[in-house]
């Protein structure tokens, strides 16, 4: 991808005798908005909505869970007032269907905070002072969805959806303590490590109401604080991670966020090095079929899952021609 780093093996000799290996790196093309953020140290990737010429760049769509909105989520009746007042029941530890990998380390429950953070595992931290990522501050291992000093006033709701090989949360109508914004998001985290070359789940991060006002500083414990708000992921031991935004600043191929956008978090490479090879995996065989398959059968549920991963012949949805596509190419190798 534009603005990756290759590294190149030259070997010099002489008649006279020298013989020398060198190693010397080479950058190809320059980064751009419609590029993918990444990849960090570990290999994780972030596509947004905007990197289109991407196979892995997510499409919005809105997947409701809230109640009040006629979804099928359940209420984690979390609370919280806003800058570290009565948070004591601002977390929520969740049990995961399925076994979530996050940097190489296996996870079968989450913290969800209702300052737009998740932990993987169980963390007793209550942090609503947003930090940049990675670093000391905060959770970690953290998604940060929208780490920001928020609160739940005016019907503010948290929610999870628990499905066979999906896991939904959503921050309904939260507020910003600063400057009172509305913010709701979702995180839907996948059972998907086949899909992955180092075996990690992958993260869709969906936003239909994204306002980014919290322009506070970290001067002072007196100071309106918040550094905007802070979104990326960092590992367990708070030195590797992949920031998307923090202070209101954006790296180059991160696009701004606002309403009706999506960032996608993986660790595959964004190249389709062959014609339906669906896990990337270098092959295209009946396993690529069965991934097909099942795309196409959680497509009620999750319409914006398959798009970025199956669609073989590019037309924008996954159905059954997809599938005899990846069929008569396996017959013909």
């Amino acid at each position: 991808i534009n603005g990756s780093s290759l590294a190149v093996n030259a070997r010099i000799q002489s008649a006279n005798g020298y013989n020398q290996n060198i190693v010397f790196n080479i950058q190809i093309g320059n980064v751009t908005v419609a590029d993918p953020l990444g990849p960090d140290e570990y290999g994780y990737y972030i596509y947004d909505s905007g990197d289109l010429g991407y196979s892995l760049a997510p499409i919005y769509e809105w997947i409701e869970i809230d109640n009040d909105s006629g979804g099928d989520g359940v209420n984690l009746n979390l609370s919280d007032n806003g800058d570290g007042n009565n948070i004591n029941n601002s977390s929520a530890v969740i049990d995961l269907p399925f076994t979530f990998t996050f940097y190489g380390e296996d996870y079968d429950e989450i913290t969800v905070n209702t300052n737009g953070w998740i932990a993987f595992g169980e963390s007793s931290l209550e942090s609503f002072r947003n930090y940049p990522i990675p670093g000391a501050g905060g959770p970690s291992p953290m998604l940060a969805a929208f780490w920001d000093d928020l609160k739940t006033t005016n019907n503010a709701e948290i929610y999870k959806y628990i499905g066979d090989n999906y896991v939904i949360i959503e921050w309904s109508e939260m507020r910003t303590y600063n400057n009172n914004s509305t913010e709701t998001f979702q995180v839907i985290l996948f059972d998907d490590t086949n899909l992955t070359p180092t075996g990690d789940n992958e993260i869709l991060v969906q936003y239909k109401d994204f306002n980014n006002t919290s322009n506070g500083n970290l001067s002072g414990w007196g100071n309106t604080h918040g550094g905007y708000a802070t979104i990326g992921i960092e590992n367990h031991m708070s030195t590797m991670g992949l920031q998307y935004t923090f202070n209101n600043e954006y790296p180059t191929a991160a696009m701004p966020l606002s309403d009706s956008k999506a960032i996608f978090i993986t660790t595959r490479n964004p190249v389709e090095t062959l014609l339906g090879d669906a896990n990337q995996d270098g092959e295209v065989n009946v396993i690529d079929v069965v991934i097909i398959v099942n795309h196409i059968l959680v497509l009620e549920l999750l319409p914006s899952m398959g798009v970025y991963i199956s669609d073989v012949d590019g037309d924008g949805s996954i159905t059954i021609l997809d599938v005899i596509q990846v069929i008569q190419y396996i017959l013909s190798s």
